[in-house]
């Protein structure tokens, strides 16, 4: 019969599980940060290229804000209003943030211009400078600093267990 290894070969083997662990784990790290971070800052810039574009086509009509809701205090959410307009013979509505950073201080008046795009009513921006895809999640900018805390200790993992490869035999 063939000789057992024991020794050395079992514990090499059993670091190679581990090493094999950690690089999974700083791989998954990695890919979430940069999807946070990318997804983000993506978001961001598609978001702001859609409201330049609505600014100077998009028809100008005035809609109604129905109602306020969030940033009554700490941890209420954001500050944001509901509006309603007419397109077309087709009403809409949509939530939007209220204002900017420090949100509303008092509730708006009761209507807003907005400048909807005639191709697709959906898509507008307020005279806040708010789009219809302004309260996504991927707005929120703590996801930014996330992103990039999973991503550095992602690479930071995944390059320990590519360089150190001889230390976890």
């Amino acid at each position: 019969m063939g000789k057992q290894r024991v020794g050395v070969g079992a514990r090499g083997s059993g670091a190679g599980r581990v090493r094999f662990k950690v690089g999974l784990m700083a791989a998954a790290f990695l890919l979430a940060g940069v999807a946070l971070l990318g997804g983000s800052l993506g978001y961001r810039w598609h978001v702001s290229a859609e409201a330049d574009r609505l600014q100077s086509d998009g028809v100008p009509i005035t809609a109604t804000i129905s109602d306020r809701s969030g940033g009554g205090g700490r941890g209420s959410g954001i500050d944001r209003i509901e509006i309603n307009y007419l397109f077309d013979g087709v009403q809409y509505e949509k939530w939007i943030p209220c204002a900017g950073l420090t949100g509303c201080h008092s509730t708006p008046g009761p209507q807003v211009t907005i400048r909807v795009d005639p191709a697709d009513p959906e898509l507008f921006v307020a005279e806040n400078g708010h789009t219809n895809g302004s309260l996504s999640f991927l707005m929120s900018w703590t996801l930014i600093p996330i992103g990039a805390v999973l991503t550095i200790i992602g690479a930071g993992l995944l390059f320990v267990v590519v360089k150190d490869k001889d230390s976890w035999a």
